[in-house]
């Protein structure tokens, strides 16, 4: 397990063991600025660490001997060795990372917090790891905070909503969040607009305690501590007021209080009454006879002679009334062989018969037309053609006569079969005549077996009734003395039987109408309290109604007056915009005006000022060059350069300098030395 200042190469770079990161601590990459407070670690002056940009003729190279990323110069002649997928995959997370860590190859404070808690260290893991959906996701939530920061959002991201709403906040809602993502009171103006809430307010203790005396009395004298509390241990209960700073309606709820219902209920003690039963001491029992046996009569059996005289079912055996299937040799001229064989024995004769004339002459023409008339293919051709036109005469005569043979061989199958059903017809009648008659024989016998038992029967059975009178005699006696004895104890249980339903009966109606009052007076007791407890929810119902309309008014009212202030605004707006905007054309076009008027002014009187300059010069000249100029007609020409003029300084106007950008060089000066 590392240790608190472990230090390591990976992935190019130095890292240090910090146990304060993750769970049980984690690796994480060394700033450069740092690398110093390790012993141990001596970078090379080219180490290429974290965040640090690559100089000009420098390419990132891994040292194979110490595993660093330094930068070493690019070979001048060399052709640049192109870089594997691993190394510009890592060129690429590398471009979309370091926008968002700082110096030390840190993520940017700005740029943390809320549900970004991932360092720059672990982002790189993930990397390594291959884990791009999760490092997807974290990239792209950095790149939503950029975007943020780039448009102008200050706050922090413990709470991304206030990015989102700032982020949201364009178009018509701008200026309904500041920069840190809370909102403005023109933002609070539309949301109480769109979505008005009413406060609930603070407890006001002074209302309080000014509308109830009693209250204001026990707190002073110190049994009660506040207003408030007695209102939440009594007053909400005993229906007094609360009153409240805020425009939210909160109605005092009426509770059913222990004393208003109904709780006794009135039963009947229960008592049953036990019915007396009497007891026969003695029943007197009759006195029966001893009876004898009876006698029974066994018949003869005579089963297993009449076994012996079974009918004995006749059988038809040897049957030979069998049906013979017919069968049939297929005729030659039945056949479209026979057929075309017996068509063109009608050739033999020299003439061609009429069926064959068409094809032949057909035949014949196209040789003819193609010039093979005398051919020895005609002959060929010839014959084919009678071939063809004999086929389907011998098909159809075929046909014919196989129908005829199939017509032939059907009516003598029906025949052999009708004679076959007529001979079986007869066999069948003789053998259930023979049978008929060994079923009568052996009736007969069996009934004569029948009558000499009868008469057997009938003999012992006469003898036997004798004595079975005797013994019904006595079990006559016997049953007539038992049901006697039976009929007494009958008697009694009866009795005593009835005197205890009838006991129980009472019993069970005096506990039916016990039940019944008892039922009847809880019934009572329920209906007052739901009647009461009804009343109670109709009146907190209404009391609900009225404080949810006063509360749907309170918020319509906060919606239309921030509605209002909204519109308002807007008109401000746009009146201040339209007063501006005039105010700017009318500015615009006085001072116009007012330059026109100055320009004219100033032309005019530069103008004259010009003119009277034009005028003393030539003057000037005149009297100056003019008489020596003749004198000296016969001298040299002087040059212009001879003569210093000097410009009076008051043609030029002080305030805008009109002329001297016209007649006169950029330094205004009064005095120009002319030259030829």
């Amino acid at each position: 397990m590392p240790r608190a200042g472990d230090t390591r190469i990976s992935g190019g770079y130095y890292e240090r063991w910090d146990p304060q990161l993750g769970q049980g601590g984690q690796w994480t990459i060394i700033p450069q600025n740092r690398l110093g407070e390790f012993e141990g670690i001596e970078a090379p002056e080219n180490y290429a660490s974290p965040g640090m940009s690559t100089p000009a003729g420098k390419r990132i190279q891994v040292n194979p001997q110490t595993g660093l990323r330094e930068f070493v110069d690019i070979p001048v002649e060399s052709v640049p060795i192109p870089p594997s997928p691993e190394e510009i995959a890592q060129q690429q997370f590398n471009q979309r990372l370091t926008p968002f860590i700082d110096e030390s190859g840190n993520i940017r404070q700005d740029l943390q917090g809320g549900d970004f808690n991932l360092t720059s260290q672990q982002l790189r893991d993930l990397n390594t790891q291959g884990n791009t959906e999760q490092l997807n996701a974290a990239l792209a939530n950095l790149q939503g905070r950029q975007d943020a920061r780039d448009v102008g959002f200050l706050g922090a991201f413990d709470d991304p909503s206030r990015a989102q709403a700032f982020l949201q906040s364009q178009g018509t809602r701008l200026g309904d969040v500041d920069a840190y993502g809370q909102l403005t009171p023109q933002g609070r103006q539309r949301q109480l607009a769109t979505t008005p809430t009413l406060a609930t307010g603070q407890f006001d203790e002074t209302s309080y305690l000014a509308q109830n005396p009693d209250v204001a009395a026990a707190v002073a004298a110190g049994q009660v501590g506040s207003g408030r509390e007695h209102f939440d241990a009594f007053g909400q209960r005993e229906g007094r007021r609360e009153f409240t700073t805020g425009t939210k309606f909160q109605p005092i709820i009426q509770s059913v209080r222990p004393q208003e219902l109904l709780t006794q209920q009135y039963r009947v003690d229960p008592g049953r009454t036990v019915a007396a039963t009497e007891t026969v001491p003695q029943t007197q029992l009759g006195v029966t006879q001893p009876t004898t046996a009876a006698r029974t009569t066994v018949a003869s059996e005579i089963f297993p002679r009449v076994k012996e005289e079974e009918v004995t079912a006749a059988k038809q055996e040897d049957l030979s009334d069998f049906v013979t299937a017919q069968q049939e040799q297929v005729d030659v001229q039945s056949t479209v062989r026979g057929q075309i064989a017996s068509l063109t024995q009608q050739f033999d004769e020299g003439e061609i018969p009429s069926w064959a004339a068409p094809s032949i002459r057909l035949a014949e023409q196209r040789l003819a037309a193609r010039g093979m008339g005398a051919s020895s293919m005609a002959g060929a051709a010839i014959l084919q053609a009678a071939m063809e036109a004999a086929t389907p005469i011998a098909a159809a005569d075929a046909q014919t006569f196989a129908r005829f043979q199939q017509a032939n061989l059907n009516n003598r199958q029906q025949a052999e079969v009708l004679n076959a059903q007529q001979t079986l017809q007869l066999d069948l009648a003789n053998l259930s005549n023979q049978q008929q008659a060994n079923v009568l024989n052996s009736q007969q016998r069996v009934q004569a077996l029948f009558n000499d038992q009868a008469a057997i029967n009938s003999s012992r059975q006469f003898n036997a009734r004798n004595e079975q009178q005797n013994d019904q005699y006595f079990a006559t006696m016997f049953n007539e003395t038992s049901k006697f004895n039976a009929q007494q104890q009958n008697a009694i249980a009866q009795f005593n039987a009835g005197q205890t339903n009838t006991m129980e009966q009472f019993n069970s109606t005096l506990d039916n109408q016990r039940e019944q009052f008892n039922i009847k007076n809880s019934i009572l007791i329920d209906q007052s309290n739901a009647v009461w407890r009804r009343q109670i929810n109709t009146q907190q119902t209404a009391l609900q109604n009225a404080a949810n309309q006063m509360n749907v008014m309170n918020r319509f009212n906060m919606s239309q007056t921030a509605l209002n202030n909204q519109w308002q605004q807007f008109r401000d707006n746009e009146f201040w915009a339209r007063t501006t905007s005039r105010d700017n054309d009318a500015f615009s076009k006085k001072l116009t005006y007012a330059s026109f008027i100055y320009n004219k002014k100033a032309n005019a009187d530069f103008l004259d000022t010009a003119g009277s300059f034009a005028f003393d010069t030539v003057s000037k000249l005149g009297q100056e060059f003019l008489p020596g100029f003749i004198d000296s007609l016969s001298d040299d020409t002087p040059s212009m350069t001879d003569f210093d003029i000097s410009i009076p300084s008051n043609i030029f106007d002080d305030d805008t300098g009109v002329g001297s950008s016209m007649l006169f060089d950029d330094t205004g000066f009064g005095q120009v030395d002319y030259t030829t």
